[in-house]
């Protein structure tokens, strides 16, 4: 007996095929309550009662930019900070709560610039507020307690003519827009120019002996970027210009550019050059 033979055209084969996973999947789907009651796993939100202060303010495991491995764990991501958009921040927020040593009141101390707390700052182990305030008062600003606010009582000439309340040099907000972002960008950058060439890559040397060997590229942010750069005028400021009044800065630096100066004749003289290697201008604060 002859069979009969019948075959299907390509296109209706593969109409039917989708329409049996369809109905398979139609048949196993099942539709969630939206009235559904939550388990408390669900309602469970991450404690931040004992987390390190550089893990809040990081999404990555570690406090450092690296992981034990040695691999980079990539950058960190800061969310804004909605406290720090109150006037009354800087003089409210509480400072020196932690292991990082900071008052608001009164000068600048030794202990407040020694080389652990340079290595918290750029470690993240203390808050923007606290960074920016041990900055002021380098500077010379001082916290009046009866008026909350900051007064540029003993800061250096030039830069209270440019600055005569103290700036925001990390961006306490975390907010990068131009409008919140670019006088942040403009102070530090600002603060920066105040380092001499020969001091400006002071930190690593410094924070090496302490284990800390500086950022991964791919893992740098603004905020910490411009820590490092505060961390480093920091360690300028206390090798240079801690301790000092303005006028013994000015007198040593008459001093030091007339000896460069006849050093630099000396050996112009000795090597018959007539021109002057070029040096970067420098702005110093005093």
């Amino acid at each position: 007996m002859m069979q009969s033979k019948w075959w299907m055209p390509a296109g209706a084969a593969s109409s039917a095929l989708l329409l049996s996973l369809c109905m398979q999947q139609c048949v196993s789907f099942q539709t969630p309550s939206l009235l559904a009651v939550p388990t408390r796993s669900h309602l469970r939100q991450p404690s931040h009662a004992h987390t390190p202060i550089g893990k809040l303010f990081a999404t990555s495991s570690s406090d450092d930019d690296t992981t034990k491995d040695g691999v980079d764990a990539g950058p960190d991501i800061l969310q804004p900070y909605l406290p720090a958009m109150d006037p009354k921040f800087s003089a409210r927020e509480p400072v020196g709560e932690g292991e990082f040593i900071i008052s608001r009141t009164g000068p600048p101390t030794a202990e407040e610039l020694s080389n652990e707390q340079m290595l918290r700052i750029v470690k993240i182990e203390c808050t923007d507020l606290e960074v920016n305030t041990l900055v002021w008062k380098c500077l010379g600003y001082r916290f009046n307690e009866e008026n909350e606010s900051w007064t540029p009582d003993e800061v250096f000439p030039k830069w209270k003519e440019r600055f005569p309340i103290p700036q925001d040099f990390i961006n306490m907000q975390r907010v990068y827009s131009q409008e919140v972002d670019e006088p942040c960008l403009k102070s530090n950058q600002a603060l920066v120019r105040s380092i001499p060439a020969d001091k400006k890559q002071s930190l690593k040397p410094t924070l090496k002996p302490l284990g800390w060997t500086g950022y991964q590229f791919k893992g740098l942010t603004p905020n910490k970027t411009r820590r490092a750069q505060c961390a480093n005028w920091l360690i300028f400021y206390r090798e240079e210009l801690f301790g000092y009044t303005v006028g013994e800065l000015r007198e040593r630096r008459r001093l030091k550019n007339e000896a460069e100066a006849a050093a630099e004749a000396k050996r112009l003289e000795e090597e018959g050059e007539k021109e002057q290697e070029w040096k970067p201008p420098v702005k110093e604060v005093f």
